[in-house]
């Protein structure tokens, strides 16, 4: 309702704005003498203009793709941040404007100093053009879980230059675009996004049996069995080195819970390290 009421707000300004510099006879003439008020009120007809276009265009999208409401994904950011980015544009314009310089010198300015940034900041050009990439991606989204090099956990925020990644600690991990789309990157919700693994290495000589680790290991879950499908368990051989094996440790939750998600792991962490322990 408050979106509503914003847009026809919105829409009720920019028409009140064209008729008093165009169509009143008092207002206009005014306007029109006065260079920076004519600017100022060409940028606020823009600003408002601009908003409505992106609130139409992710609405548009979200009928269209059935998001549900209030749920942003990675093209609402996108529109959000190109929005950002035009206005910006469009506020040096207006300043410029202001102080009464032409719009070809403010270009050719502007192009030598972009130049310049583009030499000495190679790597803000790269993240800015891996943020348009990763903005209309379809490899990962808000809200999926994934692995970045050293760093697992849920994609919060995509924008021009950045992503925010929640990991399982709860903090927020800041990578720039460019090593984003330079690197390797897991995403785990695009398999069942209940399906949970762990992973450890272990010394070879410390394992009599896989089998029995992993019924230790199962067992040491009982209290979380509720929660776990039941024939999901599976400890797997990922590599087999001269001295130790890489295992992966799996089951599937039987809904998402992120506080359960942490135990579960906690206790699964703990009894691989008693069992080495005991082995030792």
């Amino acid at each position: 309702m408050k979106k509503t009421i914003r847009f026809f707000l919105e829409l009720l300004i920019v028409a009140v704005i064209i008729y008093l510099k165009y169509y009143n006879e008092v207002t206009s003439e005014k306007i029109l003498a006065s260079q920076p008020l004519r600017t100022l009120l060409s940028y606020l007809v823009f600003f408002i203009f601009l908003r409505l276009l992106s609130d139409l265009a992710k609405y548009y999208y979200s009928k269209k793709n059935k998001t549900k409401k209030n749920v942003k994904n990675n093209i609402h950011y996108g529109i959000e941040n190109i929005t950002k980015l035009l206005l910006g544009i469009g506020l040096i314009i207006t300043i410029a404007g202001i102080f009464g310089i032409e719009l070809q010198t403010l270009i050719t300015s502007l192009s030598i100093v972009a130049a310049a940034i583009a030499i000495i900041s190679k790597e803000y050009i790269n993240d800015f053009l891996g943020g348009i990439n990763l903005i209309f991606s379809k490899d990962f989204e808000i809200n999926d879980y994934v692995k970045l090099e050293d760093h697992k956990g849920k994609i919060i925020e995509i924008n021009l230059f950045k992503i925010k990644i929640l990991n399982e600690n709860d903090d927020i991990v800041i990578i720039p675009n460019g090593k984003v789309n330079s690197s390797e990157i897991i995403n785990y919700t695009k398999r069942d996004i209940r399906l949970m693994s762990i992973d450890f290495q272990i010394d070879i000589k410390l394992i009599s049996s896989i089998e029995l680790l992993e019924k230790e290991i199962i067992s040491a879950l009982t209290s979380y069995s509720e929660y776990i499908e039941h024939n999901s368990y599976n400890l797997k051989i990922v590599e087999m080195k001269k001295d130790y094996l890489d295992l992966k440790f799996q089951y599937t939750l039987k809904h998402i819970d992120t506080d359960l998600l942490r135990q579960i792991r906690k206790k699964t962490v703990r009894e691989v390290f008693n069992y080495i322990s005991s082995k030792n």
